[in-house]
């Protein structure tokens, strides 16, 4: 398996589960903006899959550089799927749970329409149309709030001497521990690389939905029970903190697709009772 942004989280995480099975390539070893280079790697390599897991993730950056945004998270998914389609190679375009933002009362369906709030959002969705419309043999993977590699917005939280911190109790979304999430997406590479049909969207993110303090304290449970010091945890409304960039509230993510694909959830609640523990121990679990 190809995996492009090799330096990236996500990335990694596959490196881990994979081992040899995956070739992880960073930015520097494959510019996914340049359509030629991206090209010339499928030609020499010839994968069995590919997985973009590339992005310009940081939502502030999307404004900061609108550039350099739109090409590396709308049109570059296009050119790499129009690649791959030439070699006959399957490919799994990672998105965001952020192509959404609207008001709604329930998780997010694959078949729902995307309602951006933000240009991170608009061009993540962007993205997934080009790369869905250039080739037969894609599924793009919306996926949300990651964790589980020490380097997550618990592991942020913890960070310093920290007596006290704020987490937003009105930001509903959906934690996905993140090598599960890379077994499940290393698994369905193989699936399409078999010839399998797969669905063009899945929601491949962690159940049930849950506030983001709410996820916090379940962590900081775990943690404490580990005998780590964890800071006090203050409920406040996501208005509280003021930036420039609007996150949506609600952005929740209806994975039961997925569940019927893969025959089980991704349960959030089962990877945040393992905090503390050591990340080489849950991937050998």
């Amino acid at each position: 398996m190809l995996v492009t942004g090799g330096n990236g989280r996500l990335a990694r995480a596959l490196s881990q589960v994979g081992g040899s099975n995956v070739q992880g390539l960073s930015s520097a070893e494959l510019d996914i903006t340049n359509a030629a280079a991206v090209q010339s790697a499928l030609e020499q390599l010839r994968p069995d899959a590919v997985i973009n897991a590339a992005a310009l993730s940081s939502v502030e950056a999307s404004d900061a550089t609108p550039e350099r945004a739109r090409s590396v998270n709308a049109t570059a998914p296009g050119h790499m799927a129009q690649a791959c389609d030439q070699q006959g190679t399957p490919l799994i375009h990672i998105s965001t749970d952020y192509v959404f933002g609207a008001e709604t009362l329930r998780p997010w369906r694959e078949s729902d329409p995307v309602s951006p709030l933000n240009s991170y959002g608009r061009l993540k969705a962007e993205g997934e149309r080009n790369a869905l419309a250039a080739s037969r043999r894609v599924c793009v993977a919306r996926v949300a709030w990651l964790f589980g590699d020490g380097k997550d917005f618990i592991a942020n939280l913890l960070r310093g001497d920290v007596g006290i911190v704020k987490v937003a109790h009105d930001q509903i979304g959906s934690p996905t521990p993140i090598f599960p999430l890379a077994e499940r997406l290393l698994g369905l590479a193989a699936r399409m690389n078999a010839g399998e049909a797969v669905p063009p969207v899945l929601h491949l993110a962690g159940s049930p939905p849950v506030s983001r303090a709410d996820w916090v304290a379940s962590a900081f449970e775990a943690l404490q029970r580990s005998g780590k010091k964890i800071p006090k945890l203050v409920r406040v409304p996501m208005a509280e903190f003021v930036g420039a960039v609007p996150r949506p509230h609600y952005s929740a993510l209806d994975c039961s697709l997925a569940t019927e694909f893969f025959g089980e959830e991704l349960d959030w609640r089962i990877s945040t009772a393992k905090f503390g523990t050591p990340a080489e121990e849950i991937m050998s679990a």
